[in-house]
Order: C-alpha cells, then structure tokens, then sequence
C-alpha cells in the first residue's frame, strides 16, 4: 500500500450514524415545502402546540409503522416526540424512577446510559452473544436486580450490526412477560434493512415500549420520532404526566413535511436512496479492510471493527485525527468502561459523499497497516 496518504484538506468525521443523504431528498424536500405552501391552514399548525401529534399525525404513523410491524398498528398508541432520544426520556420515565434499574447489554447505545442516569435510574449489564441479548442471563438478571425494563436495539444493534433471530426474540419476549419487565426497543435503524424478523413492538405489545424516527433512514434534521407505547392507557398515561413539556413535541412543520411524504409514498423513496447508498458505501469500507477482523451489514451504516492484536483503539483514533479523519473509540459503547474491549465503530454515512469516505477509508488502511 502507498504510505504517503495525501492528508485531506479539512476534517472527515466518520463518527456520528448519520445516514448519507438519499438522491432523492433536495427534490423531495423542494416540492414538500412548495406543497405546504399551498396550504391554507399553515398560519394556524404553526402556532398550535401539538403534545403528542393530531389525530391525523397519529394515523400516518399507524400506517408508516405498519409496514414495519407487519400488522396494524392503534394510532392511539402512538406518541409523536422530537426525535428518538425524546421518546427514550419518555418511555424511561413511564416504566422506571429514581432508584429503580433497568437492563442493558455490555454494548450498547451510551445515550440511553446517560438518560437513565440522569434520571437516578440504575443500569445492570446482562451478556450478548452474536445472537444479541443472552436470555439465561437475562433471566437471572430479573431474579437478581427486579428490573423494570430492559433496553434493546435488536435490529442493526449499535454498535455491533447484529440482528436479532426471531426465536432469540421470542425467548427474551416470554421472559420479560414472566417477570413483569418492560422492553424498550430502539428500532431507529429497522427500517433500513430488508428481511429482518418483526420488532418486540409487534412480537410482545403487551410489554413494549417501541421507539424509531426519521434520523437514520432521512437525516437527524428531520426531528420527528415516534413511541409506540404497550396501550392506549399507557399512551395516555405518558401524554398526561409530561403535558406541557414544550421540548416533549415536534416542530409542526417537520410533522407536516413528514406527513405530506407519507401521504404521497415519497418516504420509500428516500429510504430506498439511503439503503442504496449504504451499500455502495459498505463496499468501500470493506475493500480498505483486508485482513482486518469486523462485524457489519451490507446496508448497515457502520462497521464495528475488532483492533485486537493490531493497534489499541486511542492510538488508532489519535493517528487518524492527526491525519484529519475522526473516528470513535469502541469504549464509548461500553455499558462498563473498564471492560470495553479494543474496538472502534467506523460510519460510513456521514462523510458528505463516497469520495470523502475512500479518501477517509484510506488514511484509515494506512495507519492499520
């Protein structure tokens, strides 16, 4: 390999899981908005508060999240919140408070983490294994701890992009319910991956907390989430404890964007193009990879790569920064710092377009090699 990789010019972040833009979003972004405004009632959804969505909004979502659930979905169920870290706030403090715990995997998306601790919420670790979560010790955790949820990404799990079988589900499914628990579900990434199983949110209702938004299959700037809660009453429940928390709703004209998409089937589009896009990103990654063990998928939107025996995680992130490409250490990802494993997630998403992400895959290549 050549070892003089040209340094580029400004910072690449290969960070955050933004996912790349789809070919079709300016378009569909132009002619949404030239479509609200037409609207004659725009002067009144922008000054209406909108705790928890319309009724409409509510039955967009039944319909968009049907197609993921492969069932129907009660609209009243459904909570609208600004983006899924929101919806996490939400589903946490409905099945959990201070002093309570909650389950999680030894690996797993640190905002959640820091949502429950900002909430007094204790965090136990069950194990994982390349199915996901481990039901034995999931079980034993449940007699040891008397948890009140525990939190999952089954599908594209972050950061490793595994995806849970369907009677691994099954069994942390039949579990939950033995023991009273609540699941979360963060599904924000379920929508991007074909033939995957159906989420806990359509397996187990009963014990479901389902979150998902547009950041990861649209763009984070789109502010809209979706949680889906076990009933109606538990919706309502939610709705009624955090009315008035202006933060808790979306902005209306994002809502109105969204909805206008999903009327007009524009948001498979979108999806489609990032999905699309995804994949040709994936090939780049893993064509400057050879020989380097890692975990992805082929429409994933990062790659979970195993350092162990090549170079410790800090060092590798600190020769990438000097060279202007800016990765994240696997530790981050550790529900236990201490015993994070030598790792770092790479995303090939948030580069602006493929030639950003094969100069960034190259100084990456370089300093493995």
């Amino acid at each position: 390999m050549n070892s003089q990789i040209e340094k580029p010019a400004k910072p690449i972040s290969l960070e955050r899981s933004t996912p790349p833009a789809s070919p079709h979003l300016q378009d569909a972004v132009r002619e949404g908005l030239r479509a609200l405004s037409d609207f004659t009632d725009i002067p009144n959804v922008l000054r209406t508060h909108r705790f928890g969505g319309t009724e409409v909004d509510r039955s967009n979502a039944a319909h968009w999240l049907s197609s993921r659930f492969g069932t129907t979905v009660d609209p009243k169920r459904i909570i609208l919140t600004n983006g899924a870290q929101n919806a996490m706030v939400l589903a946490l403090g409905s099945v959990a408070g201070s002093g309570d715990t909650v389950l999680m995997e030894p690996l797993s998306y640190h905002g959640f983490r820091k949502q429950a601790h900002l909430q007094g919420i204790r965090t136990e670790i069950i194990e994982m294994d390349d199915d996901g979560a481990d039901p034995d010790t999931f079980d034993r955790a449940c007699k040891q701890f008397n948890p009140k949820a525990l939190f999952l990404m089954p599908t594209v799990h972050n950061p490793t992009t595994i995806v849970m079988s369907m009677s691994r589900r099954q069994e942390i499914a039949r579990i939950a319910r033995q023991h009273g628990v609540r699941i979360i579900e963060d599904d924000v990434y379920g929508i991007l991956p074909q033939n995957v199983p159906a989420p806990f949110g359509a397996l187990a209702p009963d014990v479901t907390w389902h979150i998902t938004s547009f950041a990861k299959c649209v763009g984070a700037g789109v502010r809209l989430g979706y949680l889906v809660a076990p009933d109606t009453e538990a919706a309502q429940a939610t709705l009624d404890r955090f009315y008035g928390i202006s933060s808790w709703y979306p902005a209306s004209l994002s809502v109105e964007l969204v909805n206008h998409w999903l009327s007009n089937l524009d948001i498979n589009t979108l999806v489609a193009g990032v999905r699309t896009e995804a994949i040709e990103r994936q090939k780049i990654a893993t064509d400057h990879l050879k020989g380097v063990p890692y975990k992805t998928r082929p429409d994933a939107l990062f790659l979970w790569i195993n350092l162990d025996g090549i170079i410790d995680q800090d060092t590798l992130v600190a020769k990438c920064a000097a060279k202007n490409v800016i990765i994240r250490p696997g530790r981050l990802f550790a529900t236990d710092p201490a015993h994070s494993g030598n790792f770092v997630r790479i995303v090939v998403g948030s580069p602006d377009n493929r030639e950003d992400l094969q100069q960034a895959m190259s100084v990456i290549a370089e300093v493995l090699e």
